[in-house]
This record gives C-alpha cells, sequence and structure tokens, in this order.
C-alpha cells in the first residue's frame, strides 16, 4: 500500500515517528508530504504540483492545531480539496493529534485519535490506520464496540485502542487520558477514564 503523510512543518517530529510505525505494521511505501502553508501552498495549488498523489491508496492526514490553522478555512466547505486526497480512489484517514476538532468537510470519516500523546506513535495506532486505509488488511484488537457507525478510534497506548467505552458504549471521543501516583505502593499510573458513566482503567508508566 503506498500511503502519502500530509502534515504541517511544524508536525515533523509526530510525521516522522508515524511514518517510522506505518512501515513496521506493513505499509510498503510510505511518502512524506510536509506543507508550508502560505499564499503559494494551498491544497488547490498541490494537487498539481504533486502529480505522484495520483498513484496513492491512502492518504494519511495528521490534523492538529497547527493544521486547523492552515486548513481550516479552505476545509471548512463539504467536499475534499484534491490536493489532499490525490485521486478519487485513494482513502483520506486523518489522524489528530490533539483535540483540534475536524473540520466539517473531514468530520463523516472514520479516524484515528492519539490520546496517548502527540509522539507516542504506537504499532496499534498504525495498524488502524492501515486498515482504515485499506480494504482488505484486517482491523487490529480494539477494545469498546467497533460497529460501522463507530468514527473515531481512540488510542491510549498500552491501555489499547478504543472504538466505545467498554462499559457504557459511549463514543471514545468522551474517553481522557489522566495519570497519576498511587502513594502507598509508589506506582505512577496511566488511566483512561471515561467522561460519561465514569469506567476507567490503569497501567503502570
Amino acid at each position: 500500500m503506498r500511503t502519502r503523510l500530509s502534515y504541517q512543518q511544524q508536525d515533523e517530529r509526530p510525521a516522522s515517528s508515524l511514518a517510522a510505525a506505518l512501515r513496521r505494521v506493513g505499509a510498503a511505501e510510505v511518502v512524506l508530504d510536509a506543507w508550508r502553508t502560505g499564499p503559494d501552498d494551498s491544497p488547490a495549488s498541490r494537487s498539481m504540483a504533486n502529480p505522484s498523489a495520483d498513484t496513492d491508496d491512502a492518504v494519511v492526514l495528521l490534523w492538529s492545531a497547527a493544521a486547523g490553522t492552515a486548513w481550516g478555512e479552505a476545509l471548512a466547505e463539504p467536499g475534499l480539496p484534491s490536493g489532499l486526497t490525490g485521486t478519487g480512489e485513494a482513502r483520506l484517514v486523518p489522524v489528530r493529534l490533539d483535540d483540534t476538532p475536524l473540520p466539517p468537510s473531514l468530520g463523516s470519516l472514520r479516524h484515528v485519535r492519539l490520546a496517548g500523546g502527540t509522539y507516542r506513535m504506537t504499532d496499534a495506532a498504525a495498524a488502524m490506520i492501515v486498515h482504515i486505509g485499506s480494504t482488505t488488511v484486517p482491523a487490529p484488537a480494539v477494545r469498546g464496540n467497533l460497529s460501522e457507525n463507530v468514527l473515531v478510534i481512540s488510542d491510549f497506548g498500552r491501555l489499547g485502542l478504543f472504538a466505545t467505552c467498554p462499559q457504557c458504549g459511549v463514543s471514545s471521543d468522551r474517553l481522557r487520558p489522566y495519570t497519576t501516583v498511587e502513594h502507598i505502593s509508589d506506582r505512577a499510573l496511566r488511566l483512561v477514564i471515561c467522561g460519561a458513566c465514569d469506567w476507567q482503567d490503569a497501567c503502570d508508566i
């Protein structure tokens, strides 16, 4: 699978980490596509300057505060600029690096949310990205109910991938990361907590 990884220049570090993870889980060719958005670098102009996009099988779009600032206005309307999507055959897979919401044109796409931290690119998250971008690669193990209606897959590192809350079934967008210290046993813990039902799970940091 040929994958184009599009991102803002400010997100170079997580892009490089994700590219390495994608290659580890079987993405045969990963092309890094750094954007330096300015007057001459818009989604529309990029499609003409980057003809190799026509051969992409999937386009992974890193979405962050930097991307929202640069691309938010261009992606506010329905319909996706060809400079981001390559051809109509390429599957677009947004990956949220932070809590910046996706624009309306991307809101109906299944995507991966990196809830464990911007630079923690796990192989499980990469495998889910490859699954979303392909019609043949099976999905990795996911906690909660991965139904056709689920749009957000949240990655909490060692705690796993979540489609929904395992207890109440709410979207994994309502799950939040948390860290604490258990003073009795002197253990540093990473938690995932549901904002709807207070369900939680934890692991050692």
